[in-house]
Parts: structure tokens; sequence; C-alpha cells
């Protein structure tokens, strides 16, 4: 047991964590209800072999597979093995653009192009192996415009959510505006940055220049530019702000490369 560990300090149901081939030898030393596999080839790449490694790795009560709806049409989507109960449809291109050429070729041989979150939802739902398995979306707090979009996606059938890390000064406020008549889930993303440019990584990731002016975001560069700084305390200080302020069913945690701060966090 690693001194540090949260595991047993944390409320909610979720403990998800994101994949990555470097937690392949690791991923049974943590205390995860759920492992993520991203679908996301503007950020990384999967081969077939570490998707194999995936599945082979993480049973199938603790997977969540991950469907970036951009790299889909309709007949692509309608063949793709699903190996999990609980599915996370992404749209992919709207932050993570596939250029024209991609586009095409995901959509040869066929009249529909790349298809909309929504668009792939639908097309789950009319599928007999997928009937039964929970469809979750994504969100980002830290766009006021993502609250028109998340009772959209629930109006579509999603269920649940992950949301990116909560970087801004209005981030909380936008995640408890979220709709909650409809009982969906919300799991609040956590970022585990261990220097300046990991967190200005997910400035490019959201698309979100404006957030460098932002008085939340510009005292968290100024905390990894302190001599003092440990990227832990870091991470350990928004899980108490989230726990303390935030109406959640748990945390989603995106080490990235940053798995010694994960052990440390989440080490059984």
């Amino acid at each position: 047991m690693r001194g540090t560990s949260l595991v047993h300090q944390l409320s909610g149901s979720y403990r998800t964590v994101e994949w990555s081939p470097k937690l392949l030898t690791v991923h049974s030393e943590i205390s995860a209800s759920h492992f993520v596999l991203p679908d996301l080839p503007s950020v990384y790449e999967y081969s077939d072999h570490e998707r194999k490694n995936y599945f082979i790795a993480i049973p199938p009560n603790q997977r969540i597979q991950t469907i970036a709806a951009c790299n889909h049409n309709e007949t692509s989507l309608g063949k793709l093995v699903i190996k999990a109960g609980k599915l996370l449809v992404v749209g992919g291109h709207d932050k993570n653009s596939l250029d024209k050429k991609n586009r095409n070729k995901n959509s040869k041989g066929s009249s529909c192009c790349a298809l909309t979150t929504t668009d792939a939802v639908q097309i789950l739902q009319q599928r007999n192996d997928t009937k039964s398995a929970e469809i979750w979306g994504v969100t980002n707090p830290n766009n006021i415009n993502s609250i028109q979009s998340v009772n959209e996606k629930i109006a579509a059938g999603i269920t649940g959510f992950i949301t990116q890390p909560l970087l801004s000064s209005h981030a909380l406020d936008i995640l408890e505006a979220y709709p909650r008549e409809s009982n969906a889930t919300y799991i609040a993303g956590v970022a585990m940055p261990n220097s300046n440019k990991s967190l200005q990584f997910w400035l490019k990731l959201l698309e979100q220049p404006e957030l460098e002016t932002d008085a939340l975001f510009k005292s968290h560069m100024a905390f990894f530019q302190s001599p003092y700084f440990t990227s832990m305390s870091w991470i350990r200080r928004e899980v108490q702000n989230l726990e303390a302020n935030a109406t959640i069913d748990g945390m989603h945690f995106m080490p990235m490369k940053n798995t010694n701060d994960l052990l440390d966090l989440l080490g059984k």
C-alpha cells in the first residue's frame, strides 16, 4: 500500500482511469472501477496489438470502450466489434479534427460522411449487441455552451458523462448547472500534469486558448513555476476541491504519462 493513496477516501461509485499501454504491467495495482480505452487518433493511435492487450488485461465489467464518431460512417459503425458493457461515444473531430483526406477515407464506399455523436448513439441503440449497454458521452465544463450540448445528448439517449478537467474559474458552476432531472451519471475528469508543459497540453486538446487569461488557469500555471511544487500536491488539491464542491458520481483520472502519481493516488 502506498502511503498517499486516496482509494479509501474518495466518494462516489466510479473511479475510472484513462488507459494507456504504460498501464499494462501495473493495472492490477490500481484500485479503479473501470479503465477507459480511448479512441483519439490525433492524440494517440493504438495499434491492434495494444488494443488487444487492453481487452486481454481488463475484464468486461471494468471496460469502457470509447467510440469516436468522426472515425465512422453508418456502415463501419454497424460492423464495429463491441467488447464492453459501457460505451463512451465522443465526436472526435469537434476538438480533434480529422483532415478532409481522412474523413473521405473513412466514408469511402458510402453516401454518408463521418458521423456526429448523436448519429452514432442512434445507430448503436439499434444494434442487438448494444441494446443493454450503457451509452455515455463527454462534456467540457470549461465551455458555457456545454450545458446545451449535455441536454441534447441526454435527449439522444446518453445516460452518463465523463467531463474534461475543470481548469477554468467558471467550470464548477457550469458542471453544477448540468441537468439532473434525468438522473444522468456525471464523472469529473482529473488531469494529472507534472509540469507547465503538460498543463498546456490541455489548452491544445480543449482548443480553448482563452483559458490562458483565466484567473484560475493562471494560478495553476504559477503553481508549476514554484521551485517547491509537487505534481501530487496539485492533483490532491484538485481532488479535494471536487470532493467538497462538486455534485458528481465519481472521478476520471487521466494520467497520460504520469503513472507514478496514479499509483500513489489509487494504489492498492
